[in-house]
């Protein structure tokens, strides 16, 4: 469905909206909303360095994207930027074993870009005087015609509706549905980028614009190439972005893993610069035992590996009267889906069709939008657990821990 600019063709109110969450699905649905008319602002809790737009506090919840067709014609819509502008083709799948080998290819073409690249892309058009940095929602109230969004610097915000796209652990969610916790899957993704420069020619041409992948007990380790930190796409100038995801038992493993050098207890992520070098050392050791040799070239070639608990979350509801939640906040669905910034642009494109249908009677437009979203995240939510599941991940226990 194409979007027309100006909600107000059907009522002589302008919407005014306030998206708590400044990353992908903050972006999108504010990019999104403000393609039909209506008033946004964003207010996000962290902070990015202005030099290169690189997030601070906006954490990703991994390195690599499949840019799927629905991202595209986002993309495209808003004149953003073109698929090929931001990717990398993999042209095809290699599968290899213990040794190295290859035991089986196919042809399976799929543009991947990096979560940065595509950050920056959205960032830049979003214009800055309506972004703003370092604002943490502490409270939300509703009355029938508007919502009151409290910060913590004791700011208070009014709006006809309020967007939670406050990530894994959205403070709006922890407020509307307190018993609604992320569940912990059982398994890690160690997870890093490296130039491609950096890279030794044997490992640079077997890599290259391939989607390579290891299955293990308990384990799995892929990488493909994707852009280079500023958006270069030349030969030599990419990067590869790799995961190995293995079972880490809940409880004292769990949280050894995620110290980090300070001290604390990481839940969501671990960045890098983060991860303590007497774990990525013992990490460095058993995946000699483990990996493949590629793979264990590749983690010994990272110099900041970063680590991304695997989390799974659905719930009941998505819409409370003039609030929403939309991507990480709503669901969280495994890495494996490829679907985790899909599943956020779908949810703010459909939300401003809704919107700009019903004019603006916001309640009306939640009511129709919410069970399509619903039906959506459950399907993506079973779907990687059934894919983390063939793999033996978060089932499998290795007899001797990786973590001593």
């Amino acid at each position: 469905m194409q979007l027309n600019h100006g909600i107000t063709q059907h009522s002589s109110k302008r919407l005014r909206v306030v998206i708590a969450g400044g990353s992908m699905g903050g972006l999108c649905a504010g990019l999104a909303l403000r393609g039909i008319g209506c008033d946004v602002e964003i207010f996000e809790r962290g902070s990015y360095n202005e030099a290169n737009l690189t997030p601070s506090g906006v954490q990703s919840r991994g390195a690599g994207l499949v840019l799927q067709m629905e991202i595209n014609r986002f993309l495209a819509e808003h004149g953003i930027t073109t698929a090929e502008a931001l990717g990398v083709t993999s042209w095809k799948r290699q599968y290899i074993v213990g040794d190295g080998s290859i035991i089986w290819e196919e042809s399976t073409p799929q543009l991947m870009t990096s979560w940065d690249m595509l950050y920056r892309q959205l960032r830049k058009v979003f214009p800055d005087q309506h972004y703003h940095q370092g604002s943490k929602v502490i409270g939300v109230e509703q009355s029938g015609d508007c919502v009151v969004v409290r910060f913590e610097d004791g700011r208070k915000e009014k709006c006809d509706l309020l967007i939670g796209a406050d990530g894994v652990d959205s403070t709006i969610r922890q407020q509307l549905l307190p018993d609604a916790v992320p569940q912990y899957a059982g398994y890690v993704a160690w997870r890093g980028l490296i130039d491609e420069s950096l890279l030794s020619s044997d490992v640079a041409k077997f890599l290259a614009e391939q989607f390579t992948l290891f299955h293990g007990p308990g384990m799995q380790a892929l990488c493909y190439l994707v852009p280079g930190p500023n958006g270069e796409l030349d030969e030599g100038k990419r990067r590869i972005n790799w995961l190995w995801y293995l079972n880490v038992l809940d409880g004292d493993e769990l949280k050894t893993v995620m110290t980090d050098c300070e001290g604390r207890v990481r839940k969501f992520f671990l960045p890098q610069g983060e991860v303590r070098e007497s774990v990525i050392q013992q990490m460095r050791v058993a995946a000699k035992g483990y990996l493949p040799e590629i793979f264990q070239y590749l983690f010994e070639v990272t110099e900041k590996p970063f680590i991304q608990p695997i989390y799974d979350l659905s719930l009941p509801r998505m819409v409370f009267g003039r609030v929403c939640l939309i991507g990480d906040a709503a669901f969280v669905v495994r890495p494996h889906t490829a679907a985790g910034t899909f599943k956020a642009v779908t949810n703010a494109i459909e939300l401003a069709q809704e919107l700009q249908e019903s004019g603006s009677d916001v309640v009306a437009a939640l009511e129709k939008w919410e069970p399509i979203q619903l039906a959506m995240g459950n399907y993506l939510k079973v779907l990687g657990v059934t894919l983390g599941n063939r793999s033996g991940l978060g089932h499998y226990v290795l007899r001797d821990t990786l973590l001593h």
